[in-house]
């Protein structure tokens, strides 16, 4: 049975007043095709894995102060989004 299993426990807060924040994770799955005569026991293909995790950040880095300075009139609106994204994961089954 080919399955992902992931687990999120409790994460951080940067303030105690503040409730934890809902997480929502999101996998596309691209599988390559193989030629019948390639798929054997031994040898399966990678499966490449790619994520986000909005409004949460693993390494625990928080913006705390934040300035803009824009002289050309534009409307500047100061806010950080947080946001964890995966790197390129290349998983094989054996």
């Amino acid at each position: 049975m080919n399955v992902l299993v992931t687990a999120i426990g409790k994460t951080p807060k940067a303030d105690p007043s503040v409730l934890e924040h809902e997480h929502t994770l999101k996998a596309d799955f691209h599988l390559p095709s193989i030629a019948a005569e390639e798929a054997t026991p031994e040898r399966k293909a990678p499966i490449r894995v790619k994520f986000e995790i909005p409004k949460f950040i693993v390494s625990g880095i928080q913006v705390r102060y934040l300035k803009i300075i824009e002289k050309s009139g534009y409307q500047a609106h100061p806010w950080v989004r947080y946001i964890t994204m995966a790197g390129e994961y290349e998983l094989r089954l054996m």
